[in-house]
C-alpha cells in the first residue's frame, strides 16, 4: 500500500481506521471498515461481471 499521512493534503483509509481506533472512537472506525469493504466487494462485482464470460458457471450458448 502506498499512502501518506500529511496533514490537510493526504489520508488513507487506513490510516483514518488506525487513527479512529487510537482515538477510542470503535464506531467510526468500524462504520470506516464497513465503507471500505463495500467498495471493495463493489469492485470486485464489477470486475467479475465485465469478464463474466470467462467466470460463467454456468457454459454460455
Amino acid at each position: 500500500m502506498v499512502g501518506g499521512n500529511i496533514e490537510g493534503e493526504t489520508r488513507t483509509v487506513s490510516i483514518d481506521i488506525y487513527d479512529e481506533v487510537q482515538a477510542l472512537n470503535y464506531a467510526g472506525a468500524a462504520k470506516t471498515a464497513l465503507l471500505l469493504l463495500g467498495v471493495s466487494y463493489g469492485v470486485l462485482l464489477l470486475v467479475y461481471a465485465m469478464n463474466r464470460k470467462v467466470w460463467a458457471v454456468w457454459p454460455q450458448k
